[in-house]
């Protein structure tokens, strides 16, 4: 069985591994298999993905092999070939690909246990509802977050953050709701945004974790000096509600 980052690639090193939201494909042949008088194959498959706490990453894939191998042929072997997305949420850690074949003329069973890494974005976890890696951007795409959260008058104000430790539904399904308000230098309220977004979905892999963003304009006669976002997060499934503060100046 050979792991690839790309359709018939080469083997995939065991340190290279995948991240989140990455295509994994794998292939393999089948040996020993039995032939029918006629020279017939009848061969089932089945395989399903795992994380390292055993959880089923993808929906299982199954099939069937069914061919006529002639004589000049008897070199060939049986080729697989499938692949499956790594959900982008998945944790770091050792996943394990778990491989099935039954061969119905010879009445005869292999398997194959096939581990591989992955690199998933880290978040911490909780019991209860949380935010983590609050980080503020100089923009919607900026790659890296900013040293110091300081703006100037007139600009506007990006920020990213995952939630976590929301409750699922039937179906792995999740609700959060967030909001936001300004407390100004001198603690008066200014800018509030009760509900600014609503996160729903549902899905094979339970989500641990879901991203979210945020932004504001600051307007051009704000007063200088620092600033707080009150960022409120409520689990609508798990009738939970958790408060964030996070500063940023304005210069």
């Amino acid at each position: 069985t050979s792991m690839q980052q790309y359709e018939d690639g080469p083997h995939m090193a065991a340190d290279t591994g995948y991240t989140g939201g990455e295509l994994a494909f794998f292939s393999l042949e089948i040996a020993g298999y039995q032939k029918s008088e006629k020279d017939h194959i009848q061969l089932a498959w089945e395989w399903k993905c795992v994380d390292p706490a055993g959880i089923p990453v993808v929906e299982p894939a199954a099939g069937l092999v069914e061919t006529d191998v002639s004589p000049e042929d008897k070199e060939w072997l049986p080729k697989i070939r499938q692949n499956f997305e790594i959900p982008y949420y998945a944790p770091s850690g050792t996943y394990r690909l778990l491989i099935k074949i039954h061969d119905a003329l010879g009445n005869t069973d292999a398997s194959t246990d096939v581990a591989f890494l992955v690199r998933g974005h880290k978040v911490d976890p909780s019991d209860t509802l949380a935010v983590r890696n609050f980080r503020f951007y100089r923009s919607e795409d900026a790659p890296q977050p900013l040293e110091a959260a300081a703006y100037r008058p007139g600009e506007n104000v990006w920020a990213r953050f995952d939630i976590t430790g929301y409750k699922l539904g039937p179906g792995n399904a999740f609700e959060v709701q967030y909001g936001l308000s300004v407390i100004r230098p001198d603690g008066q309220p200014g800018f509030s945004q009760p509900e600014a977004a609503t996160l729903k979905d549902q899905s094979f892999y339970p989500r641990r974790f879901t991203p979210a963003a945020l932004s504001l304009t600051l307007p051009a006669d704000i007063v200088k000096g620092t600033h707080t976002i009150v960022l409120t997060v409520r689990d609508k499934i798990g009738n939970q509600t958790v408060e964030s503060q996070q500063k940023f100046s304005v210069e």
